[in-house]
């Protein structure tokens, strides 16, 4: 499948005769980590580093890997038998949709509004039942 994905057909004018790059796949948190690194061999320039390389590694040139990207990952949801239905075989439990995520923060901030709301309307009540029985008082008028 990889093969067929990422390669490059026979005869491709810009396909080269070596390989310089290697893609790396590695499963890690429930999640596909996929890097892009290019092979990088770097000879001695002279002899006196050719023989401190070939004493210290034990080869006159070094190589290693060098990350050029580009660089994803990918959250499997679900897998199928066939390339877009069939038998299911694989399903990730801890994959929660993004429109349920925003839809559940809508329902607590939804939620906020309404207690603020009942506050405000028992506020009210409360400010009326006050007004309502408090007690004549006789000597409000004695000084107007």
């Amino acid at each position: 499948l990889f093969v067929d994905v990422f390669g490059t057909s026979r005869g491709h004018p810009k396909s080269k005769p070596f390989v310089d790059r290697v893609m790396g796949f590695y499963y890690g948190d429930g999640k596909i980590w996929v890097r892009n690194y290019q092979i990088l061999e770097q000879t001695a320039t002279t002899a006196k580093e050719a023989a401190v390389q070939k004493k210290l590694t034990g080869q006159a040139h070094s190589t290693s890997l060098i990350e050029i990207g580009p660089r994803f990952v990918l959250d499997p949801i679900r897998i199928f038998r066939g390339s877009f239905g069939g038998q299911t075989l694989f399903v990730n439990e801890d994959f929660v949709n993004p429109n349920v995520a925003r839809s559940q923060e809508k329902k607590v901030k939804g939620e906020r509004y309404v207690r603020r709301k009942g506050a405000e309307r028992k506020r009210k009540v409360r400010e009326r039942e006050i007004k309502e029985n408090v007690p004549v008082d006789p000597l409000a008028d004695v000084f107007q």
